[in-house]
């Protein structure tokens, strides 16, 4: 592998929507490189358009994430066929339930939020497409690595380290062993308050023609004050839309 590359790449990391733009010096302190590699790696990323400096202010010199990141963003999201598939049926959710609606996959070893249907309701949740999170917390993540193969769900419970996100989060390894296995008896995942306290989080699997799970279906719902009742008829409904979606991937049920 070109080491080079490898280090250039991996600056694009250190930018978020927390962190919109970064000076050289954070850079050089995020990645521990010397500033005049970082420097040469940065300047070698703006030429090519993916980042760019406010040239026009003098005090402003900090680095941002270029234009061509978003061309090639967007190249990426036209081509997740499951994300244009799912879409409509997550709009028809939300329709039906008037709740915000995810789309939710499995990346390197983390829960990517691909898609998001808004609802009308003032509710202030933490997702956004594209973020990231670990597999224990929360309805979506968990039901992908239920559903993931047993070696490699084993690989990641030996490698993990939970660290909580509120008082809701699972504690320990053996409280999620026992989750996961709820959730593969069951077919389906709910979390209480694990991210946004006062919350309910319910998913279910989508899945393509070999039968793997691709996706997780999910809807957050504020409040935890429901009957098993209607918790009951709402994940019925999530999963009549998810075997929609998976009869569109080639899923035969």
């Amino acid at each position: 592998m070109n080491q080079s590359v490898i280090k250039a790449l991996r600056l694009l990391q250190y930018f978020s929507l927390e962190t919109p733009k970064l000076s050289l010096a954070d850079i050089a302190r995020y990645s521990g490189l010397t500033k005049p590699t970082a420097y040469r790696l940065l300047k070698s990323l703006e030429e090519e358009g993916f980042l760019t400096r406010n040239d026009h202010n003098p005090d402003d010199k900090d680095y941002m994430l270029g234009l061509r990141l978003f061309e090639l963003g967007n190249i990426v999201a036209e081509g997740m066929e499951l994300r244009k598939i799912a879409l409509p049926y997550m709009e028809r959710l939300r329709n039906e339930m008037n709740e915000v609606v995810h789309l939710v996959i499995l990346d390197r070893k983390e829960a990517v939020y691909v898609e998001r249907v808004e609802t009308d309701q003032p509710v202030k949740l933490f997702t956004r497409i594209g973020l990231r999170t670990p597999l224990y917390a929360g309805s979506a993540p968990r039901l992908l690595l239920a559903f993931m193969k047993e070696s490699e769900r084993e690989q990641i419970l030996n490698e993990m380290k939970i660290a909580p996100f509120t008082e809701s989060t699972v504690k320990s390894i053996d409280e999620l062993r026992s989750l996961l296995d709820d959730i593969k008896a069951n077919g389906y995942s709910v979390s209480y308050g694990e991210f946004v306290p006062g919350t309910l989080g319910m998913s279910v699997p989508i899945k393509n023609h070999t039968a793997t799970v691709i996706a997780s279906l999910t809807v957050v719902i504020p409040g935890d004050n429901f009957s098993e009742e209607k918790k009951s008829e709402m994940i019925s409904q999530l999963q009549f839309i998810a075997n929609e979606i998976s009869r569109k991937c080639g899923y035969c049920l």
